[in-house]
């Protein structure tokens, strides 16, 4: 399949983000729940695509760095309460080489609204300081609820999970420090079927879409572009 480039992709999608601050005893987490990917041409109110049935779903580790398109509308972070799952403040969000990675494929297959998960809402853009956080906070009453998957966000999730295309695309990397998460993510999707590359190192753990060569990049796509195919 052909290797569409950022700049013809950023004429075709648009991401919009729910940003907010997660709030664990003294300490504030920035995080982002949920991010949808849509074409330009629909038009669609931003404010109106959670809840909506997307075309796909993709779950991934974390949202790394991302963040709003515009400085000005860090304003639009806040906190947010998980009680409150029925509507969800959107902002248009910078996309990066792995979400790119997943228009590619919406292009293939001709989807219109991909909704992005992941297995946890932390922001950072480093996997070790990641993982070491997670570390922490699994020995903290509650500590896991920046997961969607957590016991905690049932109702959030059953609504996040909301598609017509049944299989759910995956790749959330192949440390083994993501067991924990994985686990409880795999739990919760109960008999959903999950595609990516898996990993030789673990069943669970799967490629992540947007290795650093290029022809790393392609070879995810192509894979999974084919299993997707093979269903």
């Amino acid at each position: 399949m052909k290797f569409i480039y950022a700049s013809e992709l950023k004429e075709i999608f648009s991401c919009y983000g729910h940003f907010y601050n997660w709030q664990l005893e003294k300490d504030e987490y920035p995080c982002r729940s949920v991010l949808e990917i849509v074409r330009k041409k629909d038009n669609v109110d931003k404010n109106s695509l959670w809840g909506k049935k997307a075309d796909a779903v993709v779950i991934m580790m974390n949202p790394g760095s991302s963040r709003p398109i515009e400085s000005g509308l860090e304003s639009e972070i806040r906190r947010y309460s998980y009680s409150d799952t029925h509507f969800k403040s959107m902002v248009l969000t910078q996309p990066d080489n792995t979400q790119y990675q997943i228009m590619r494929v919406g292009v293939k297959f001709g989807w219109r609204h991909i909704r992005v998960l992941n297995l946890s809402d932390l922001r950072d853009a480093k996997s070790v300081s990641f993982l070491n956080c997670i570390k922490i906070l699994n020995k903290i009453p509650t500590g896991n609820n920046h997961s969607l998957f957590s016991e905690k966000r049932i109702e959030e999730c059953t609504i996040s999970l909301r598609r017509k295309f049944d299989p759910i695309i995956v790749g959330w990397g192949q440390d083994s420090g993501l067991l924990p998460l994985v686990n409880q993510c795999v739990k919760r999707l109960d008999d959903i079927p999950l595609v990516g590359v898996i990993s030789d190192l673990n069943p669970l753990l799967n490629l992540h879409p947007s290795p650093m060569l290029q022809s790393a990049k392609e070879k995810w796509l192509y894979q999974v572009v084919k299993n997707l195919e093979n269903l």
